[in-house]
């Protein structure tokens, strides 16, 4: 049961200043606007979370989410904003903090997916019931999974994926229609109980509910191609926004 009439959920944006592969990326524009944008309005717009927490290292980006009178924005301890911490690290120290006792849900989302929006945090908050642990958002893989393949240091293709056996690879069924779907996590959120959160650390350690969004929505910001990707989507107007 809700420890209130209705649950009450903290959300967490976390925005490093660093990123080696593209510098300066949380700031990065898409579609005019830089990338931490596009998430804090899909949460705030979502109107589903009694606190919003914007968690950085950068005094720069702390300013700009500051503008946002729904949001907290918070800098992030030295110890967690190194290049090898981890995010799901910063979730577990926040969902700790005894200030958060009587929230009901915790929600993780991820700026490098700026087209996520309100309606796919909303449509995937209706599947969270008290009997599940969490909710993620995924879409479905580009390429068959069951087509992959691995090779060693001298480029030998030495192990078909293993997904089926034997190998489509091997035995020539290689129609992908025949194929099961398979998804990936796209990053446009996770949202768990916290109470069960806080025992396992984990959004994946329970049973778990998963919202598929399409491809376009689900693009990931990880490289330069991935922000021009974005740009062109949002100037041909694509995605309708």
């Amino acid at each position: 049961m809700y420890k209130s009439s209705h649950p009450k959920r903290l959300a967490i944006i976390p925005a490093r200043g660093g990123s080696k592969r593209l510098p300066g990326k949380n700031l990065l524009e898409v579609g005019g606007k830089p990338l931490i944008q596009h998430t804090i309005e899909a949460v705030i717009n979502s109107k589903s979370f009694s606190k919003v927490l914007f968690s950085s290292d950068s005094d720069e980006m702390l300013q700009f989410a500051s503008k946002f009178k729904e949001v907290s924005a918070e800098k992030r301890e030295e110890v967690l904003a190194g290049d090898e911490v981890k995010v799901i690290d910063l979730v577990k120290t926040l969902a700790d903090m005894d200030c958060y006792d009587d929230f009901d849900q915790i929600g993780l989302f991820l700026p490098t997916c700026p087209f996520r929006n309100q309606d796919h945090i909303n449509h995937g908050l209706k599947l969270l019931d008290k009997d599940h642990y969490s909710v993620v958002s995924i879409c479905e893989m580009s390429d068959p999974l069951q087509l992959s393949v691995t090779m060693d240091a001298e480029t030998n293709v030495i192990d078909p994926c293993g997904v089926l056996d034997p190998s489509p690879l091997v035995s020539g069924q290689t129609r992908s229609q025949e194929f099961n779907k398979y998804f990936r996590v796209n990053g446009g959120f996770y949202i768990a109980w916290l109470d069960k959160f806080r025992l396992r650390n984990n959004f994946f350690q329970g049973e778990v509910k998963g919202f598929v969004m399409d491809k376009l929505h689900s693009i990931d910001i990880d490289h330069q191609f991935d922000l021009d990707m974005a740009n062109l989507l949002f100037e041909k107007n694509y995605l309708n926004l």
